[in-house]
């Protein structure tokens, strides 16, 4: 009986205990989510939003932009020799070359045409074929060890002929020191088949023109061309037998050669009277001084040809 009292009192001070740290322990924490906070006003900007760029459609093509003819206004020849006047007077001869050449390549029969002419072939002997450089158009290349006049005309793309021109040399040998004046590249040529002109120009100034032969029945040909090879008193192949220079009844070509294209070529003639007419089988004829005087400007692979209906 004893014992059963014992173990009821233990029991007691167990649920006793238990009664009390029940009641000294804290509240378990509410499931409740807390309310959201307030979310903060967006900042204002004054920042321009980008729109996003349109993609073409699949298949959609671009637009091609035409750019309407330019309408070439009538040359004013008073004005522009009144305008070259005033820059020679100034001495900006580069300049009054640059207004000359314009108005003589935008129309050959200006009225005129033969006083523009002149001023400009003076203008080409000074700018181009004296030994004074003058830019755009030359260089001034000072000897040093090593150089020769083939290495020079290969550096510069120009022809051995030109330098030795301009410069006055009596002999390819050069001086350690000495000053030369170079043309870098060669000059061009343009044909008009219309009119029997052949126009050079260099880097678009007009420099020379020339009144040639060209072939029977319109067969020079029309396109544009780079120079070939250049010969020296050519010979002649016309049946396949080889002519030798010289012989004037049998060969043609006069003293020079300048390839256009396969066998078209500008040659000399020792028919001057074929000039401003149909006479060869299609090559540009030139009387033999002034092919002689282009041959030293044209350089093969460079040079450019274009011949015109």
């Amino acid at each position: 009986m004893r014992r059963s009292w014992i173990a009821l009192g233990i029991v007691v001070v167990l649920i006793v205990v238990a009664i009390v740290l029940l009641l000294k322990s804290p509240p378990r924490p509410t499931t409740t989510a807390p309310p959201p906070e307030e979310p903060s006003k967006a900042k204002t900007t004054t920042e321009t939003p980008v729109e996003p760029v349109k993609q073409p459609e699949t298949g959609e093509k671009a637009k091609e932009v035409v750019e309407p003819p330019r309408k070439l206004e009538p040359v004013d020849a008073d004005a522009v020799l009144k305008d070259a006047d005033a820059r020679l007077e100034a001495g900006k001869l580069v300049e009054a070359q640059a207004v000359l050449s314009e108005a003589i390549l935008r129309d050959p029969k200006v009225k005129r045409a033969d006083e523009i002419k002149a001023r400009l072939n003076k203008l080409s002997d000074e700018i181009f074929f004296s030994d004074k450089v003058y830019a755009p158009f030359a260089v001034a290349h000072q000897v040093v060890a090593g150089d020769a006049l083939v290495k020079l005309a290969t550096k510069y793309r120009t022809t051995i002929e030109l330098i030795r021109r301009i410069n006055g040399l009596k002999s390819d040998a050069l001086r350690i020191g000495q000053r030369l004046k170079v043309i870098p590249g060669g000059f061009d040529v343009a044909v008009d088949k219309s009119d029997f002109r052949l126009t050079v120009t260099k880097n678009g100034i007009w420099v020379r023109e020339f009144t040639v032969g060209l072939g029977k029945d319109g067969t020079t040909p029309v396109g544009a061309f780079v120079a070939g090879h250049k010969l020296r008193e050519p010979v002649y192949f016309g049946d396949g037998t080889p002519i030798p220079f010289g012989d004037k009844k049998a060969n043609p070509l006069g003293t020079r050669w300048i390839t256009i294209q396969a066998e078209y070529g500008i040659h000399g003639t020792w028919e001057p009277d074929s000039m401003g007419k149909e006479g060869s089988k299609g090559c540009v004829r030139m009387l033999n001084p002034d092919v002689e005087w282009l041959f030293d400007l044209i350089v093969p692979g460079n040079s450019k040809i274009v011949i015109r209906p």
